[in-house]
């Protein structure tokens, strides 16, 4: 378990991370995260999910970005996080929405890292 300090979602730039967007599909007291983070020092975009009730922290099993799925190609993220949205309980218009918005960042990033 991660140190509520080094917790990557609540203190990303203890990781040199900084966030890009998430989506949370829960509702209430749980979460269903999908959370994209760029690292400082490269630009290297990052995601990962997580879920749980309100008692854990999100991404308390991350302790380093070794523990996130490193973007290397946006068309794959982008098919990977739509079939995460529709995999998800009581999605609703915001949510894809804030799905496509993010996506559509992931792929701006990308291609400007591509180019740099």
């Amino acid at each position: 378990m991660a140190d509520w300090d080094t917790n990557i979602y609540y203190n990303p730039e203890k990781h040199g991370l900084t966030p890009m967007g998430e989506i949370d599909t829960g509702r209430g007291y749980d979460f269903t995260k999908l959370v994209v983070w760029r690292r400082d020092e490269d630009g290297v975009i990052f995601w990962s999910t997580d879920s749980g009730c309100s008692c854990p922290s999100p991404f308390e099993d991350a302790n380093s970005v070794n523990d996130l799925k490193r973007i290397d190609d946006a068309a794959t993220f982008s098919r990977e996080a739509r079939t995460w949205l529709r995999e998800q309980y009581d999605v609703s218009a915001d949510d894809r929405d804030a799905m496509e918005r993010l996506i559509r960042k992931v792929q701006r990033a990308a291609r400007k890292a591509a180019a740099a």
